[in-house]
C-alpha cells in the first residue's frame, strides 16, 4: 500500500519541479530596418548553442513600432542561456547568406555580442535565467 502512494507523490513533486524551472523571457528587439518578414529568435543551451533551440518564437515584423518589437517567450527553461535573433526579411525561414558564408540579413544576439570571421561564442552571449525571468534589449546588426 505505500509503494501505491509514493509513486503518484513522486510523480507531483516532479511535475512541481519542472514548473519551477521554467521562467519568462521578455525581448526589446531594437533596430528593425524594415516593417516586412518576420523576426526569428531562438534561445540556447551551452550544449546546442545555434544548433539545438530551448525556446524559440517567430513574430511578424509588420507589428514593429518604431524600429522595435517586444517578443515574450515564456515557460523557457532556466539555466545559462543565450539569445539568436534573424530577421527573416524575405520570409524563408532562414538566415540568407552570401557566397563567402556572410549573413545577408540582420542578426543580433543577446549581450549584443558580436563574433569574429562567425558568429559569437556561446560565452559571449550567454547569461543566467532565473525564476523570476528577465527582460533584454538586443539591438539588429
Amino acid at each position: 500500500m505505500k509503494n501505491t502512494l509514493l509513486i503518484p507523490l513522486l510523480a507531483l513533486f516532479s511535475l512541481f519541479s519542472l514548473c519551477s524551472r521554467a521562467a519568462e523571457l521578455d525581448l526589446d528587439v531594437q533596430g528593425l530596418s524594415a516593417g516586412s518578414g518576420q523576426l526569428l529568435v531562438a534561445v540556447f543551451g551551452a550544449e546546442g548553442w545555434l544548433r539545438q533551440p530551448i525556446a524559440a518564437s517567430r513574430q511578424d515584423a509588420s507589428a514593429q513600432q518604431g524600429g522595435a518589437l517586444r517578443v515574450l517567450l515564456k515557460n523557457v527553461p532556466e539555466g545559462l542561456v543565450g539569445v539568436s535573433i534573424i530577421h527573416d526579411l524575405n520570409g524563408n525561414g532562414r538566415l540568407d547568406m552570401n557566397a563567402m558564408g556572410m549573413p545577408q540579413e540582420p542578426t543580433a544576439f543577446s549581450n549584443n555580442a558580436v563574433g569574429q570571421f562567425g558568429p559569437p561564442r556561446f560565452e559571449q552571449a550567454a547569461f543566467e535565467l532565473k525564476g523570476e525571468g528577465a527582460r533584454l534589449t538586443i539591438k539588429l546588426n
